[in-house]
Parts: structure tokens; C-alpha cells; sequence
């Protein structure tokens, strides 16, 4: 018996099919061959090497595995977890994780559980019960966890967090080549479902559930990725979080030198002058109201054809510091603001005219339910301008009477599409715009911590567990953005392909055999743009007695 190989060419493709034949002696004295068995369509040197083996078993008299049409008794998620296994390995997060538990020597998998729970906020992001049952369940290679590791997994990773952190970063530091010299930061909040540990309280909620109580996270970003993240308490205002973030920064990563970017939530004079007395530069933007050199400085003229444009309009000493100024101007969204003021002022004066019409009816209105009064009528003229009562002065006596207030018009017209900022470093007043235009980038980890990840709403009953549960979104947060740097391509596209990679168990024989699927092309050039090895087909063969 031997292997014979059929080519055909259709449609200008050409397909490659197996058979095993044997020579025979027809009656007429000719020899020819006859199929002993058809092999199929062979698609790569894989399908080629069972086909051979195949033949050798038919040799040997022994039955065939037929793997190929096998109903598949079990199938895991195999693509992501391989790729983010291998990133996580590369980038230091494993060595870190190992390292920092090394003389506590807990009786479980640590950094193993960790792993897992931060790439299963990148398949099924749920509960942390929800999370154990999908490791046990459906990842491959297989695992066998304990419910309890799962939170004392959470309990370890918030007790060893700041040498963890520091870790990571150093690696981080050094494989990404991370430019230290911009370094941003942001805050946002996340709530809890039912009552909380010591930390929950309630607070300005950025997630608009003021009806929940909730925690504070402050992220610092450098380079794209998450180097350092801090909780506290869900009452703690912006402003007070910046000066333990800054010492945090000297202490524990030892950085030096640095320009410090962060949004006009956090803009106070006493933290500009802790910043100063730090050493440290920033780059900060202002309050846009309620502030005369403020409101002065965003109405000069930015020249220029750029659509965005910056110039420094005033400096200021202060001790051994210079803060310089700079205004920046959007074009694109000064023409959109301007806009939106004329539909604004066209929008309120209707309301506010509707308003008179009813407040007058009502007065005139006999026997038949109760008047409008004076302070409903202006209760309901707040209402209908709402941020924009500035632009109008109202007055309500017998009728209702407003006009536009022609200064507030005239400014909200000036500074359309402007923002100033303030900073004590050298940079040229596009770079400093284009510093904090990138703090957009805190924004957009955020909104992929709460939307994609699921950070939110949180279950824990004890501040150690939810700082373990923070940390295992940023982890999956670093983990992302890791994927993204490495393939140049949005995360969501990298995943859809990496989910097609499955794990399968097919029983055979007494052996349970685990094979991934075929990689197909665009597989194949993911795992190449990630320096990743191309799995095997056959990943275990196992005896049922075998865990």
C-alpha cells in the first residue's frame, strides 16, 4: 500500500486530496490500483503528516483514529489565552506576580489565578464567581481552582500591590522603552451594588448613579499603559488625591524627572504649588469660569491657519518658578460650539416665551385649579436654562420678561473652542496642547474599565477585595493595550480571530485527545505580529485516568 496525492486545478485554485491505494493483478495479467481508502482534501503539511500515519497504522494491521471525524466532546477557549499568556510572560507581569509572593509560598497558584481572572475580563467579564466557574470550565490547558483561591487570590494581590506595581513598571520601563517625561493622570469613580465596605460612600458620581454608594480610582498612565493605580474613599474630591499620587511616583518608581499632565479637576493652587515644591513639571488645565486671569486670557486671539493652534499668552513667577500660559484653540470645535450656542439661545428664548404664555394664562384663569405662582414660574425658568441661566436675565412679576445678557453672550463667542493651560516646563506651545490632548487617553482607558472590562458595579464586601478586584481589571486594562501595541490593530478585531481558536476534547480508544482547530491566514499573521510560536495541532493525549 502507498500514499497517492491528486491535484486539481478549479476556478484557478489548485486542491490537493489523499488516497491510499494497493497494486493489483487484473485477470487480464495487468497490474493497477485499486482505493483502499480515501484520505480527503489535504490543506496543510499537518493533514499530510496523518495521512502517513494513517497509512503506517493500516500497515501494522491497527485501527485508525479518524481525528479528523470525531465528534467533539468538550471545546475551550484556547486563542486569547495563549497570546495572553505569552505577553504577560514577555512583559514582566508573571516574574513580578511570583516574585512578590515568594516568601509567603501560598499553598495555591497565586499569579496562575490572577492571570486567569484578568484574561477572563477579556473573554466574559462578570463576577468573580462567574470567573471561577469559566476557568474551571471552559480555558484551556485545564485547570482545577478552589473557590476560596479566588479570594485570597483578591487579598494577596492588594496586600503586595505597590511592589507589584513597581515591578511590573520596571519591566514595563524597559521592554516598551516608556519616555518618562510625559506622565498622565486622571480620576474616575465606580458604585456598588448594595451596601459596601469602608471604602464605599457616597460621592460626585462620574458614572451619573448619585443613588449608589461608590469608590474613587485615580490611574496614572504613561506611554499608553497603565503604570499605577490608587482607590479611595467614594467621598474623596479630585483635588485631594494629587499630592499622595506625586509622592507615591518619587517614593516608590524613583522617577525624577517628569512633566505631570492632569485635567482642571485637579487644578488648585495649593496643589500647583506641591507640584513646584515636588521639582516636579506639569502640564494642567484651568477652570474655564469664574477665575479673572482665567476668563481674561481665553479671550485674546490664538492667529493662524492650523485648525489647531497654541500660544503662550502670559507668564507669572512665582518663588523660583515660571507658570506659563498657554491658550489653545480647536477650530473645528469653535465652528461646532458657535454653533450650538445660536440653537441653545434660539431653543431657550421659545421655552422661556411658552413659559410666559402658560404663567399668563394661569393668571387670568378662574375657579378651575391653582395659579402658577412667582417662585413656581422661576423654579421652572431655572429649569429650562439650566447651564445657561448666564446668558439670560429673567424677570418675573406679573408677566415674564428676559432678555440676553449681551457681555456673557459676547465671551461664551470668545472663548468657543478655546482651553488654557498652565505649565512650568520648557515645551513649545503646540507640544504642551498636543501632552494634554493625549490625557484623552486616561478617558478612553476609563471608559474601557467600565464598558469593556465591567469594573463596574462592584460586590465586595471588604476594601481588601475591592482593591483586588481593581486591580485585576487594570491588570486585564494593561493586558489589552499590551495586544494592541504588538499587532497595530484595534483590540476587538485581534479578539473576534483569537476566539475562533478553540481547544477541543475528542475521546478515542480510551484517550481523550485535546486538538486546537486549523490556524487560518489572517491567524497565522497575528500570531507572527506577536513573535508567538504556532501551537500544534494535537496539544495533550490523555488515559481517562489522567486529571
Amino acid at each position: 500500500m502507498f500514499l497517492k496525492k491528486n491535484r486539481v486545478e478549479k476556478s484557478g485554485k489548485v486542491y490537493e486530496y489523499a488516497k491510499i491505494v494497493r497494486s493489483v493483478r487484473r485477470e487480464d495479467g495487468q497490474v493497477t490500483q485499486e482505493v483502499v481508502r480515501n484520505l480527503g482534501r489535504m490543506r496543510t503539511e499537518e493533514d499530510w503528516e496523518w495521512a502517513e500515519s494513517v497509512l503506517e497504522a493500516m500497515k501494522r494491521e491497527e485501527e485508525v483514529p479518524e481525528i479528523r471525524d470525531l465528534e467533539v466532546e468538550d471545546q475551550f477557549e484556547y486563542g486569547g489565552v495563549l497570546v495572553a499568556g505569552e505577553l504577560w510572560e514577555e512583559f514582566g507581569v508573571k516574574k513580578a506576580l511570583m516574585d512578590s509572593v515568594e516568601d509567603r509560598k501560598p499553598e495555591f497558584g497565586f499569579e496562575r489565578i490572577v492571570f486567569l481572572l484578568a484574561v477572563n475580563r477579556l473573554y466574559e467579564p462578570s463576577s468573580d464567581l462567574s470567573a471561577y466557574r469559566w476557568i474551571n470550565e471552559r480555558v484551556y490547558p485545564r485547570e482545577d481552582v478552589e473557590k476560596q483561591w479566588i479570594y485570597r487570590s483578591l487579598d494577596l494581590l492588594a496586600e503586595e500591590k505597590e511592589g507589584i506595581e513597581k515591578n511590573i513598571f520596571e519591566s514595563l520601563a524597559d521592554s516598551l522603552n516608556l519616555s518618562l517625561d510625559l506622565v498622565f493622570y486622571d480620576l474616575t469613580s465606580s458604585y456598588f451594588e448594595g451596601e459596601g465596605p469602608d471604602l464605599a460612600n457616597f460621592g460626585y458620581s462620574r458614572d451619573h448613579r448619585g443613588d449608589r454608594e461608590q469608590i474613587v480610582l485615580g490611574v496614572v498612565m504613561c506611554g499608553g499603559v497603565p503604570i499605577a493605580h490608587e482607590v479611595w474613599k467614594g467621598n474623596t474630591v479630585d483635588k485631594s488625591t494629587l499630592k499622595e499620587t506625586v509622592e507615591q511616583l518619587r517614593e516608590r518608581f524613583e522617577i525624577e524627572n517628569m512633566i505631570f499632565v492632569a485635567d482642571r479637576g485637579v487644578m488648585t493652587m495649593p496643589n500647583l504649588e506641591e507640584l513646584e515644591d515636588t521639582g516636579y513639571e506639569y502640564i494642567l488645565s484651568t477652570k474655564r469660569r469664574k477665575h479673572d486671569l482665567t476668563e481674561k486670557l481665553l479671550k485674546k486671539e490664538v492667529s493662524g491657519e492650523e485648525r489647531l493652534r497654541a500660544k503662550e499668552v502670559h507668564r507669572k513667577k512665582v518663588d523660583d518658578t515660571t507658570r506659563r500660559y498657554i491658550l489653545c484653540l480647536d477650530e473645528k470645535t469653535r465652528k461646532e460650539r458657535l454653533k450650538t450656542l445660536k440653537e441653545i439661545r434660539k431653543e431657550n428664548e421659545k421655552e422661556l416665551k411658552d413659559l410666559k404664555d402658560r404663567y399668563e394664562k394661569s393668571k387670568k384663569r378662574q375657579g378651575r385649579g391653582r395659579p402658577m405662582t412667582k417662585q413656581g414660574a422661576m423654579n421652572q425658568g431655572r429649569k429650562i436654562l439650566g447651564k445657561n441661566k448666564r446668558l439670560f436675565n429673567v424677570d418675573i412679576n406679573e408677566t415674564i420678561e428676559w432678555e440676553l445678557d449681551e457681555e456673557a453672550w459676547e465671551h461664551e463667542k470668545a472663548i468657543a473652542g478655546k482651553f488654557l493651560l498652565v505649565t512650568t516646563s520648557n515645551l513649545e506651545p503646540s507640544k504642551a496642547m498636543k501632552a494634554y490632548k493625549d490625557l484623552k487617553d486616561v478617558e478612553k482607558a476609563f471608559d474601557e474599565l467600565k464598558n469593556f472590562l465591567k469594573i463596574r458595579p462592584i460586590y465586595h464586601r471588604t476594601d481588601k477585595r475591592v482593591k483586588g478586584h481593581v486591580y485585576v481589571c487594570i491588570l486585564a486594562l494593561l493586558l489589552k493595550r499590551l495586544i494592541e501595541k504588538k499587532t497595530d490593530e484595534p483590540f476587538n478585531k485581534t479578539m473576534q480571530e483569537l476566539e475562533k481558536l478553540k481547544a477541543n476534547m475528542l475521546e478515542f480508544r480510551g484517550k481523550k485527545i485535546i486538538q486546537r482547530n486549523q490556524i487560518n491566514n489572517t491567524q497565522k499573521q497575528l500570531l507572527e505580529s506577536l513573535e508567538i510560536i504556532e501551537p500544534p495541532k494535537v496539544l495533550n493525549v490523555e488515559t481517562k485516568n489522567q486529571s
